[in-house]
């Protein structure tokens, strides 16, 4: 684990046709702000300002030709939504090549008419507009420059990011009350610098030197391949470690010796952000612990990344101005 950092990468698809197929997309408001309303009793209540930016989305498939529109949701800070464009024939195959289900970076794509980007740009702009007459505020910045995009894979990958729109507003709540945490081990490690490390499934080790820089604190739920392999090396490397754990925390003795060694020398802070009586699936569980890291870190790194999977997800919902590298 090296200290060489490089800039955050630029993984927009080289040469991919963003005037065709079907993707996943976020729009986040100006500095987050909750200007759309607010999660109750996990259901979304949209203000005056998120029924304009839900009216302008249905709009969008009515007043702009070749766009297709599918599962969406208006947040308190942001937008999510699925966009087919038909920009060329059908039966063009999806790609599955990395970087596909990559968040778009600062990087601001070409707006050649029917792309992508000019339908962003299209919606941004005509909800923007009615949204700060609304308000009053003529000028102001509603949204921020820039939106991640996922390019949906397959209709496997299609299916389980409806499902992650559907249930947005459920979780986000989940989230926000599950509870006082639970720790284990060192909590001033809490007040170091953190990076977070996050990999899918499907990959067994970090390639090269994982970007991390001296004294900062690695905050993973170090649950796929990848991610343990991390937590081992940190271990044999005496790292800070926060470990985010989707479950309970079992007694320090049913920890493994070199875990159990790092709690008693000050290394290692396990956390469960669920209380005892909250119950969910795993997998439900594993995306509320991505999310949790994604909140208490200051940088993330990005290992293996599934197109279109739970991940892919789960990084549209990290602050647009924070540094993800890619390794």
């Amino acid at each position: 684990m090296g200290e060489t950092l490089p800039n955050r990468q630029s993984i927009r698809k080289k040469g991919w046709d963003y005037t065709s197929g079907c993707y996943f997309v976020t729009m986040n408001t100006h500095k987050n702000q909750a200007l759309f309303g607010a999660i109750v009793n996990g259901k979304m209540v949209l203000n005056e300002a998120g029924r304009i930016a839900e009216e302008e989305w249905r709009k969008s498939a009515v007043i702009r030709e070749g766009i297709e529109l599918d599962e969406f949701v208006i947040m308190p800070n942001h937008v999510h939504g699925i966009v087919r464009l038909k920009g060329r024939p059908a039966g063009r195959p999806f790609d599955a090549g990395r970087p596909a289900g990559c968040p778009s970076n600062a990087e601001r794509p070409a707006l050649a008419p029917g792309s992508l980007g000019a339908f962003i740009a299209g919606y941004k702009g005509a909800a923007g507009r009615r949204i700060n007459i609304q308000r009053g505020k003529p000028g102001a910045v509603v949204w921020h420059r820039n939106y991640w995009d996922v390019i949906v894979p397959d209709e496997k990958a299609l299916a389980g990011i409806r499902n992650y729109i559907r249930f947005n507003p459920q979780n986000a709540d989940a989230v926000m009350n599950v509870g006082d945490p639970q720790f284990v081990g060192n909590e001033k490690l809490l007040e170091l610098p953190k990076t977070g490390f996050l990999a899918s499934r499907g990959a067994n080790v970090p390639h090269g030197r994982l970007p991390v820089k001296a004294g900062a604190a690695i905050i993973s739920g170090f649950l796929s391949p990848m991610e343990r392999a991390v937590f081992k090396a940190g271990l044999e490397q005496l790292r800070p470690l926060i470990w985010v754990k989707p479950w309970g925390l079992e007694p320090e003795n049913d920890l493994s010796p070199p875990a159990r060694a790092a709690v008693h020398e000050g290394r290692l802070l396990i956390i469960s952000p669920f209380a005892e009586d909250v119950e969910a699936p795993s997998l439900r569980r594993a995306a509320w612990c991505n999310q949790y890291v994604l909140t208490h870190c200051d940088r993330m790194v990005v290992g293996h990344l599934n197109p279109g999977g739970m991940l892919a997800c789960v990084l549209s919902e990290s602050d647009p101005e924070m540094e993800i590298v890619y390794l």
